[in-house]
């Protein structure tokens, strides 16, 4: 996947600044960082007759930077500031009706101890805290008695409606950033503790219905919600059930997310010397591919491994070394608790698909409902809101999903190679399987990769050959390959 580097590159060229890891709208602008607009997502947004809006996308995709822009956006303390902040892009040309209208109460539920129940709702509470204290010291209309009895409260939702009360003549917009983060990672290991709190008496559904008798009072007039995945709009529907999940619709596509256009330009900006198709190419085949509407005909790029990629090329003049950043491999490595949720042989079952075909069919859940059986389209969308597949193709009443890019299979191939030696009980030392791939890139020898493979299957026994087939010496040869990095 290397490039060829042009050694002519001018390397004292004006840096442009890459937004990498900035997630302040206003820090970007002021710093002046490169930004392809998106603002004029924020009319649409708008123009759309839905007030409560659920927006998902997989982690690391832009979502904290929209959930920034909209803050500045519709918070009435940033009024002074719209041209500054908006005056170069499309929404500060063509303004709407609610710019700088609202009292904009953010929460934000990613720094969340899920390691019990106790420390699950401590830090569910304390986010409410933090964004409740935050919204009263931007908007100080109560006094200081006041707010110290609102933050007083150990309830999330008697705090929340207590701050409603206390600013009932205000028009607030309520913006969640990450909703179901501490969610996720509790469903990925105890189902039962992720019940409760959605249950009907459970302090999430309750956390949300006071957020929906807020809108029927007139209190709160606009909701936008972003996260990851359905996991638990469907547990809080009784509590929550006016919000619409936009996260599927043509239009809003590639509101977070690179299209091939954009991702050209930014290179042709940022690596003037260089042969940008060429780079194109390459990204192309590392972070491109994902569609999240079977009706939209754009692919888009992972924003952050792209803004990654062209960083490390912008610092050494090279391609980086590790093809995937190592926040994100992290979010990523927690495939292997996926594929032991609920059902691990039947999710093993589409591990081994995808592996070998490339692809599986599923028809997308819009959300998932734990009151009945967690089943195989259940999971192969979650995989698609993670980020982990993607829209291949509209098949009658199905999706062909497949996986999006060179950089998500190469994280499948690490899982697989890891199951197959598990579940086939197979012995092999990857420092060996890497060796044994150099001296076959090296001098064409075939022979120790060949021994590799053969030592590997005499340590199964005759129980495991009966599950072996065509389709795992594939997949083993696959693998193995992958371990090499070359």
């Amino acid at each position: 996947m290397s490039l060829r580097i042009n050694k002519d590159y001018a390397m004292n060229t004006k840096r442009i600044k890459l937004p990498y890891g900035i997630s302040n709208f206003n820090r970007l602008v002021r710093d002046k960082y490169y930004y392809i607009d998106k603002t004029k997502y924020i009319e649409q947004l708008e123009e759309n007759p839905e007030p409560y809006i659920f927006f998902l996308r997989p982690r690391r995709f832009g979502k904290s930077l929209l959930v920034s822009q909209l803050r500045y956006y519709y918070g009435l303390e940033h009024k002074d500031q719209f041209d500054h902040i908006f005056g170069n892009y499309y929404i500060g040309k063509h303004p709407t009706p609610g710019a700088n209208k609202y009292h904009v109460l953010h929460f934000e539920f990613s720094r969340i101890d899920t390691r019990s129940e106790d420390s699950t709702l401590y830090g569910f509470l304390n986010n409410v805290k933090i964004g409740i204290e935050a919204f009263i010291k931007t908007y100080p209309l109560i006094s200081k008695t006041k707010t110290k009895e609102i933050l007083s409260h150990n309830s999330p939702n008697i705090m929340l409606m207590a701050l409603f009360q206390a600013y009932s003549e205000c028009n607030l917009y309520v913006i969640i950033d990450e909703y179901d983060h501490f969610a996720n990672e509790i469903l990925a290991f105890n189902f039962d503790t992720f019940s409760s709190f959605v249950s009907e008496n459970g302090f999430v559904r309750k956390f949300y219905e006071t957020i929906k008798a807020a809108t029927a009072d007139g209190i709160v007039e606009y909701f936008f919600g972003t996260g990851v995945t359905p996991i638990t709009l469907d547990s809080m529907t009784s509590g929550f059930n006016i919000a619409k999940n936009f996260s599927t619709q043509k239009n809003l596509n590639e509101m977070s997310g690179f299209s091939q256009h954009e991702v050209k330009q930014l290179i042709e900006h940022v690596l003037p010397k260089q042969n940008s198709d060429n780079i194109l190419e390459n990204i192309k085949n590392l972070y491109n591919g994902y569609l999240f509407s079977r009706h939209a005909i754009e692919r888009v790029y992972n924003p952050d491994m792209v803004l990654y990629y062209l960083s490390e090329y912008q610092s050494n003049n090279l391609p980086p070394d590790e093809l995937i950043d190592t926040n994100i491999a992290s979010d990523y490595g927690k495939i292997k608790k996926l594929f032991a949720l609920q059902k691990p042989f039947r999710n093993s079952q589409v591990l081994e698909e995808l592996m070998t075909s490339g692809e599986t069919p599923a028809t997308l859940t819009p959300q998932f409902s734990f009151e009945r059986d967690f089943n195989r389209n259940d999971f192969v969308s979650l995989l698609f809101y993670l980020g982990l597949i993607s829209i291949k193709d509209d098949h009658l009443d199905a999706l062909i999903f497949s996986i999006p890019n060179y950089v998500i299979k190469s994280l499948y191939r690490s899982y697989f190679i890891d199951f197959i030696k598990s579940e086939q009980h197979l012995e092999f030392e990857t420092a060996d399987v890497q060796n044994a791939i150099r001296n076959l890139a090296q001098h064409n020898t075939l022979d120790p990769f060949i021994r590799l493979v053969e030592n590997a299957l005499k340590t199964m026994s005759n129980q495991d050959f009966k599950k072996f087939d065509e389709k795992y010496i594939k997949a083993l040869f696959v693998g193995f390959a992958s371990l090499s990095k070359l």
